[in-house]
């Protein structure tokens, strides 16, 4: 059986029938993930030293840097937003859902 690769989340969304709606907080919680990231890295702060404030362990970290965004709940991005003292901001969109 051949895999099929796709090209971007849209294309995988719909493959596997994902609406607007949930591709897009995919998409959102990927831009997090991805600022997070860049913060604990700006920081030199280790996957395994981030997991420890955390109370985790660094295998939470390494899926969630990977971007398993399905596998990661809003309350862990808020968790780790807080403790690379990092602060979320919502802002209203143009096109509100």
């Amino acid at each position: 059986m051949k895999k099929k690769i796709y090209m971007n989340l849209d294309d995988f969304g719909s493959a596997v029938g994902l609406g607007k709606m949930d591709k897009e907080v995919i998409r959102q919680k990927n831009l997090i993930i991805d600022c997070l990231k860049a913060a604990r890295q700006k920081k030199r702060i280790s996957q395994v030293a981030l997991a420890k404030m955390l109370g985790t362990k660094q295998p939470a970290i390494a899926r969630m840097e990977a971007g398993y965004a399905g596998e990661v709940s809003f309350d862990f991005l808020i968790r780790v937003a807080l403790a690379l003292g990092v602060s979320l901001e919502v802002v209203p969109t143009k096109h509100a859902a």
